[in-house]
């Protein structure tokens, strides 16, 4: 006599538990690549910048004319020396010190000096500091955390 062959399979069991061990696994892949995103948002942000001062600084240097880097703090927007605006991520925080007299600005001398001053930047736990050298102009950015 023919015994039976049972067929193997998975049980209802196993395959829930698979598709929950797949749907963890997404979970903690977005989450990665969601703060992969918004460190390199960070990092855009900060390079863009810390550019736009350097930028002014070279400009005022060349022209012999003074350059500015403006801020407009309630939409976090700031503009360059190419006029042009650039956006910080909303949730960022931004505090000036700059020299009275300018507003929310920082302007660079012919001479390569500065008003100076510095920014302190914030984004949830995350601190940085982006001072201004007055007498030389130097912009140097630091994290802080």
């Amino acid at each position: 006599m023919h015994a039976l062959q049972r067929s193997r399979g998975f049980t209802l069991i196993e395959l829930l538990v698979v598709i929950v061990l797949i749907g963890v696994s997404i979970g903690l892949i977005s989450f990665g690549v969601g703060k992969g995103l918004q460190s390199a948002k960070e990092r855009q942000a900060l390079t863009q910048l810390v550019q736009s001062l350097r930028a002014a600084r070279v400009q005022a240097i060349v022209s012999g004319q003074p350059a500015q880097t403006r801020f407009d703090l309630r939409k976090a927007r700031f503009n360059g020396p190419d006029h042009k605006p650039h956006s910080l991520p909303q949730d960022m925080q931004v505090q000036l010190v700059t020299a009275e007299g300018l507003g929310a600005a920082f302007e660079f001398y012919p001479d390569g000096g500065s008003s100076g001053g510095h920014l302190m930047l914030s984004r949830s736990d995350k601190r940085w500091r982006i001072d201004i050298n007055w007498l030389t102009g130097s912009v140097q950015l630091h994290t802080l955390n």
